[in-house]
């Protein structure tokens, strides 16, 4: 289910509307699975996360004046919840508690080496946005966890075409991870 759709049910369901306050919590949370999986790694905690935010939502969602659509909104109270798992397993585990100093430096040197990969992979992405954009909108769409069936409506697109222009996409973000260099 697309945005746009989730905002209408979402306009809906504000106006006292069970049957549609029911769809629009059961697309929320086929949207929320998703994407909390692809960020907690058990099904579990994800599932948890999805339901903490989801309840969050059901509290306040219409009281809310949005400056923004409803469902970026949706999507800021379950990304805070993520963090907020994120924050809780990184306290449980006293990650550099029991470390010796020189174990903390390399354990450091570790972390370090994630936010440069981070940082590789954003620039890498925005070289593959400035080199096509469609490449560009179909990585992020499929990251977000919309199917192969949903991103070709949005972009009007048969599924062959789909699957060729994401490994192309592909392609160039693997190139500029290893070379740090685009070529369309």
């Amino acid at each position: 289910m697309a945005a746009s759709e989730i905002n209408a049910l979402y306009e809906q369901a504000r106006t006292g509307d069970p049957v549609k306050e029911d769809l629009l919590f059961k697309a929320l949370t086929v949207r929320f699975r998703l994407f909390a999986r692809q960020r907690v790694w058990s099904e579990v905690d994800a599932d948890e996360v999805v339901q903490e935010a989801l309840t969050a939502i059901s509290r306040e969602y219409q009281a809310q004046t949005f400056t923004v659509s409803f469902s970026a909104w949706a999507y800021k109270v379950l990304d805070n919840r993520i963090l907020d798992y994120m924050q809780k397993q990184k306290r449980r585990s006293g990650k550099f508690d029991h470390l010796t100093a020189a174990e903390s430096v390399a354990a450091a040197h570790r972390d370090n080496q994630y936010i440069d990969l981070k940082r590789r992979l954003l620039a890498c992405l925005e070289k593959v946005g400035t080199a096509n954009v469609r490449y560009a909108r179909i990585l992020n769409l499929q990251y977000q966890g919309y199917t192969t069936q949903e991103i070709c409506g949005r972009l009007d697109l048969t599924a062959t075409n789909f699957y060729t222009v994401l490994s192309r996409a592909r392609s160039l973000l693997a190139a500029c991870l290893q070379q740090g260099d685009v070529d369309s």
